[in-house]
């Protein structure tokens, strides 16, 4: 079942007053909101080499875990001595699988400890092979224009970076490691506007409560997940933002707001949120149930205004 719907002028009037809500007062349920990677380690300047390799390399392996733990295990990692030499192209192309997994492990900056290796140094190691270990000469190389670095990432360097290139779906870590290098590292890409958002669970949420796609669906993750790209695509055409803007805004909204909802109640943070006479997830009856690996059940409506 499928049936979800859009309204891009609704959506429109959604977009402007997050905005306006995220970046001039950030209060009630976004009150001190901010993003598990926007703290480089102490001793690391932002923008520089090194801030770049941090954010790229610990992006790398961003999947099915806790955002905030996995970025506060890669500034461990990187502050201790020891370890630090796992965000160095050079030094990780140079080293033993087995010598990466114990580095990576000693922190907690690995989950799947062998898998997480294996993808960090097949990155590490394509940086250093194809453009010296340094992502600003692959950005070079394109003009510095995020749509064809994101194009060329999915096609012709897909099987070189697995995971941070997003070959398949809908490129989560692809759109994430863009906006990251924009927002964190400052680089500063042309045609941002042209990159489609990462939907992760939370934005996968926030899509549904703000009532961006509205409706039933039973299906995958994935295919909800594109229908909420294009969904937030076309609503964006009516607005001065496009969707990579969103990202942190719709992140944060879900982790500190919507996702406290459970299906049969209303959401208890309601009071905080600007964004109420919007939400579809205000009424018991509302169902959102969102798993990448499991099923997803959506049921819900617009309210009365």
């Amino acid at each position: 079942m499928n049936n979800l719907a859009t309204n891009p002028e609704r959506t429109a009037e959604v977009i402007k007053t997050l905005m306006k809500w995220y970046r001039e007062s950030r209060d009630g349920l976004l009150a001190g909101a901010e993003l598990p990677e926007s703290k480089p380690p102490g001793d690391v300047t932002r923008g520089s080499y090194e801030h770049i390799m941090f954010l790229t390399l610990t992006v790398a392996i961003d999947y099915q875990r806790s955002a905030a733990k996995l970025w506060d295990s890669a500034r461990i990692t990187w502050e201790d001595a020891q370890t630090r030499w796992v965000f160095f192209p050079e030094e990780v192309a140079n080293r033993d699988l087995d010598q990466l997994v114990a580095a990576l492990a000693k922190h907690k900056l690995s989950k799947k400890q062998k898998k997480d290796a294996e993808i960090w140094k097949k990155v590490a190691s394509s940086f250093q092979s194809l453009f010296q270990g340094d992502p600003r000469k692959f950005f070079e190389a394109h003009s510095y224009d995020a749509f064809e670095i994101y194009n060329a990432m999915r096609g012709r360097y897909a099987k070189q970076f697995p995971y941070l290139a997003g070959a398949t779906g809908t490129s989560k870590i692809l759109s994430l490691w863009i906006r990251m290098l924009s927002d964190e590292a400052r680089i500063a890409f042309k045609n941002l506007d042209k990159v489609p958002l990462p939907i992760d669970i939370h934005t996968a949420r926030a899509t549904i409560t703000t009532g961006c796609l509205v409706g039933k669906f039973k299906g995958t993750f994935k295919k909800l997940a594109v229908q909420a790209q294009e969904a937030w695509t076309e609503a964006c055409k009516n607005t001065e933002y496009y969707p990579l803007q969103l990202d942190e805004p719709l992140w944060n909204l879900s982790r500190l707001g919507c996702s406290k909802r459970k299906n049969g109640s209303s959401c208890p943070e309601k009071h905080q949120c600007r964004l109420v006479v919007y939400c579809t997830a205000n009424t018991s009856d509302a169902v959102i149930t969102i798993s990448k690996n499991g099923a997803t059940s959506i049921d819900t409506k617009y309210p009365e205004r």
